[in-house]
């Protein structure tokens, strides 16, 4: 079943050390109404990747609902510089996958298309290279969030992926074959390539 959630960033406050972040971020999502089904942190780990420079944010807070109407409810009780209603879908995944670590990045849709196109892309097209990512590189599990589109408001985001992996080793390991570029090379189908991004290697915390 798809879910409907409530994505937030955050950037580490100066001079609050990492775990007072964690404690601190964690909590914030406790405070957030209407309460959320399931709250899931995910919290930097300082690595850069995807042609990523320095992490854009600290904190990513993913909050669940059973409706949309719960989560446009929450967004608009939120603050945040960063945050936007979603759904999300499970792309693909190995067999009792090993999912310690993830990429976060965030894309934006082709200029060209609207956003229902952008995200039918993914669903039909996309998702068959996502299997093979599965299948031939070392990415446990992909998961693909979409903006739910407002009328009047461009969203911080059009769409966001999390590639898991056992082991940061394994980031790297991928990076070093030919998955990355067949990935870049269909997303050219759908994604505005030159489009900043949010791009972050995390843990992820289950509340």
């Amino acid at each position: 079943m798809n879910m409907f959630k409530v994505i937030r960033m955050a950037k580490r406050p100066e001079g609050a050390s990492a775990a007072q972040f964690r404690d601190e971020w964690s909590k914030a999502q406790r405070a957030v109404k209407p309460a959320p089904a399931r709250v899931v942190v995910s919290l930097s780990t300082g690595e850069v990747a995807m042609g990523g420079k320095l992490p854009p944010f600290d904190g990513m807070a993913a909050l669940y609902y059973d409706s949309l109407e719960l989560a446009r409810d929450a967004r608009a009780m939120l603050k945040d510089d960063v945050a936007a209603v979603c759904d999300e879908h499970l792309m693909s995944q190995k067999p009792n996958p090993d999912t310690r670590i993830k990429i976060i990045r965030t894309v934006y849709r082709r200029r060209d298309l609207s956003h229902q196109q952008f995200k039918d892309y993914w669903l039909k097209n996309h998702s068959k290279l996502e299997d093979r990512v599965i299948a031939e590189s070392p990415v446990q599990r992909i998961i693909a969030t979409f903006a739910v589109p407002e009328p009047g408001k461009d969203p911080a985001f059009d769409g966001m992926v999390e590639l898991y992996f056992a082991a940061a080793s394994e980031i790297r390991a991928m990076f070093a074959g030919p998955i990355p570029a067949l990935m870049r090379k269909d997303e050219e189908n759908f994604v505005q390539m030159d489009a900043p991004a949010v791009r972050l290697v995390a843990e992820e915390l289950t509340l």
